[in-house]
């Protein structure tokens, strides 16, 4: 008996010394969340989250109808309550989303928790308002980014914050570009990055994007990797918003000519803009090509570039560009200083393009296209913007890159909040209707997703990738995976909506409610769109 109990105390002492050695590095954090009543404000609450790290403050919010709300990220559920200054009786002592508590004359606050994804606070040196009321007004100053769990990510200076966007600019969610002190590496995704786009987007059901990019994943496409975060902008949340590393020639992996541009000019003067040519559209004159006077020339001229396709009128703000003959506006977005030289190759280049295509109509091969431009990727880029019906696939947000001594790729896609079954009609087509083509059809600047659709051989080859592995990828998302994706957004969406006014409910059941019914319109709308895709490509083969 003896023998036995020296054997079990021996097991638990080596259980603990070897627990000891496990736990002993990690770090633990407690999370409290105290609610202050302060008699100046008419919500008369805020909360304070405390990690080891940093104590952040969330502003009660009120709605238009009178309600408040505290929306608090996920890592605070569960936690100690602490109510200071307000005597009324508290259901319960831990965060629970959805509690309601009652005080003052006939007011009343609801704490919403979010799901369990990152938050990003940042502290502003001026009231938001400020970078809100122009595009080109920029701020500075401190961010904490919390994962999850609340485990600090990141901490330390914010260096610059901006608005961005074009249509989305417009609506009262705004959308920014941040620049931290340090680069941070992004939950989920591993990349580390110090720029990164903060995108407010038209799509309530937060799914589109991350749709587009799991297309291109699955056929090697190029597409950028972001995550959903609650944005907190001086103690005050902003709502669900998606965050992009900066589209730049880092995250493509290819040669960044802007910099070695620059390091050959250094200590010159600034150069000063060249423009040539006038182009008269319908609804817009535009220069016909702008680049600016450097000194010097980096020896390879032919990469890296970042290139966008673009409406007429923001064409016009850029600072270098070119039209291609078809009509179609291009945005060197990097360098976003061409130099002559680089004008003239990179415009030549794309020119060069876009005849190989005109020529390979009709034909049963792609020896000479395949000399400019990489087949697989605008195949990729052709079936994302076909399946998902975007509207802007034929005038802005397509985004192309060539690396040093390479050849052109189409990518990453990247916006498609105006996609997957909009209500709208424009040039005849009906978006909202999962049927019918729209990126082989669309009328606008860019004309290259037809040329391509109308090559046999290219033709042939994207149905082949449609079938063999798109088909599959979607069968697959649509059975299963979308719904678990709103499952895992469906709390935060709640409190989107609530602090935006996205609908005009107060039951927080209801409000989940709808945000199911968004996701489901966008599930629908791939299921049909799927199928009548397979009917005319591999059941019917679409004969053009």
């Amino acid at each position: 008996m003896e023998k036995r109990a020296k054997i079990i105390l021996l097991s638990l002492l080596s259980f603990l010394f070897i627990s000891c050695l496990f736990w002993g590095g990690r770090q633990f954090r407690t999370v409290n969340v105290h609610m202050v009543q302060d008699a100046s404000m008419e919500t008369a609450a805020a909360a304070e989250i405390r990690t080891e790290d940093s104590s952040i403050k969330i502003n009660a919010f009120q709605s238009d109808n009178g309600d408040s709300y505290i929306f608090l990220p996920s890592c605070a559920e569960g936690k100690r309550l602490a109510v200071d200054g307000v005597d009324v009786p508290i259901p319960c002592r831990t965060v629970e989303s959805g509690l309601s508590i009652s005080y003052g004359e006939g007011h009343t606050l609801t704490i919403l928790t979010g799901s369990e994804i990152p938050s990003l606070f940042l502290t502003l040196k001026h009231d938001i308002s400020y970078i809100g009321s122009d595009k080109s007004l920029s701020d500075s100053g401190q961010a904490v980014f919390l994962d999850a769990d609340g485990e600090t990510v990141y901490t330390g200076g914010l260096e610059r914050i901006k608005g961005r966007g074009n249509t989305s600019w417009e609506q009262e969610k705004k959308p920014y570009n941040i620049v931290l002190k340090n680069a941070v590496s992004l939950p989920e995704t591993g990349y580390a990055a110090s720029e990164f786009a903060l995108v407010s987007s038209s799509d309530i059901s937060f799914l589109r994007n991350r749709i587009s990019n799991g297309m291109a994943e699955a056929m090697g496409g190029s597409y950028v990797e972001g995550i959903c975060i609650h944005l907190y902008i001086n103690d005050t949340f902003q709502g669900v918003y998606e965050m992009y590393p900066k589209i730049n020639p880092e995250s493509l992996g290819i040669w960044d000519l802007a910099a070695e541009t620059e390091l050959v000019n250094r200590c010159r003067p600034l150069p000063a803009q060249s423009t040539t040519g006038v182009r008269m559209d319908d609804w817009n004159q535009s220069l016909t090509g702008k680049w600016w006077d450097y000194e010097n020339n980096p020896e390879n001229v032919t990469g890296g570039y970042l290139l966008e396709m673009d409406h007429a009128a923001r064409y016009e703000n850029e600072p270098s560009g070119f039209i291609l003959d078809s009509g179609a506006y291009v945005v060197s977005k990097s360098p976003s200083r061409l130099s002559e030289a680089q004008y003239q190759y990179i415009s030549g280049y794309m020119q060069e393009c876009e005849n190989a295509m005109i020529s390979g109509v009709g034909k049963d091969s792609v020896e000479e296209l395949s000399q400019y431009i990489d087949i697989s990727s605008f195949i990729a880029k052709y079936l994302v913007e076909e399946v998902s019906k975007n509207i802007d696939c034929s005038s802005t947000s397509q985004y192309f890159y060539k690396d040093k001594d390479g050849i052109l790729y189409a990518g990453p896609v990247w916006d498609y909040d105006w996609a997957y079954g909009v209500e709208r009609i424009q040039e005849g087509i009906d978006y909202l209707d999962p049927e019918g083509f729209s990126a082989r059809e669309i009328p606008g600047t860019l004309i290259w997703w037809q040329l391509l659709y109308y090559n046999n051989a290219v033709y042939q080859n994207m149905v082949g990738t449609y079938e063999k592995t798109l088909y599959p990828y979607l069968n697959r998302i649509t059975q299963s995976e979308l719904s678990n994706w709103a499952e895992e957004l469906a709390q935060s969406a709640v409190m989107d909506y609530c602090r935006w006014g996205r609908c005009d409910l107060s039951d927080l059941s209801e409000v989940e409610d709808f945000y199911y019914g968004q996701v489901a319109a966008v599930k629908d709308f791939l299921l049909a769109r799927k199928e009548f895709l397979y009917r005319e490509w591999v059941v019917g083969g679409d004969d053009f």
